[in-house]
């Protein structure tokens, strides 16, 4: 029984502590943007856009840029949206490590609610999937870790099973008790009689002493 608990209180700890490690991880921007996700907003942007929002992504501030029309003149023509925002994503000081929330949020800066709206749930759901797959990858090793710990401790034993033994035979052990038993009892019965004949032995002289 107590070792059923111990596994439900493991399993839950393991479960609780992988959840606060991707949730701590994703607050932290550790989470990437991937090639499809760019690809589809790449696809679903205008020239004009993808260029106004390759150059929003450029700003540090949160606010939006004062100088945006500036940088969006700037922005190279030749390169695909698709492989502008690959540059951006690729470049250290820029998009390189960085969480979706800022592409997200110059997505509605420049008028796109609805591919921000898509990029959130995107991100989620994908979050969700890894979550999923580390609890149930965790779950497994634990499973394996379990069920060798249990192999390990139901290793026959010399000792004789309970079910073989007949309650009615007698052992060596019985014997062993019987010889202490008797012995004891002798023992006393000895001591006993010794006591009696020392008592019995003062009498007579103690009224000899007596007549004289």
């Amino acid at each position: 029984m107590y070792a059923n608990v111990w596994n439900k209180l493991c399993r839950y700890l393991l479960i609780y502590y992988i959840v606060v490690t991707v949730l701590f991880n994703f607050c932290n921007s550790t989470i990437d943007l991937n090639l499809p996700e760019l690809q589809y907003l790449a696809d679903h942007l205008h020239k004009e856009e993808c260029k106004r929002l390759v150059a929003a992504l450029h700003f540090k501030s949160y606010d939006k840029p004062c100088l945006l029309d500036l940088a969006e003149n700037k922005v190279p023509s030749d390169p695909t949206c698709l492989e502008l925002l690959l540059h951006w994503n690729s470049t250290p000081g820029e998009g390189k490590g960085e969480t979706h929330e800022i592409l997200l949020h110059r997505l509605r800066q420049i008028g796109r609610d609805d591919l921000a709206d898509w990029l959130g749930k995107t991100v989620f759901h994908q979050l969700g999937n890894d979550l999923e797959r580390e609890i149930n990858e965790a779950l497994d090793d634990f499973q394996n870790v379990t069920e060798k710990t249990h192999r390990y401790e139901a290793k026959p034993t010399f000792a004789p099973p309970v079910g073989d033994v007949d309650p009615t035979e007698w052992l060596p052990f019985d014997t062993i008790c019987w010889v202490l038993i008797c012995g004891i009892i002798i023992t006393i019965l000895i001591t006993t009689l010794k006591v009696i004949c020392l008592k019995c032995c003062k009498r007579p002289k103690n009224k000899k002493k007596k007549r004289y």
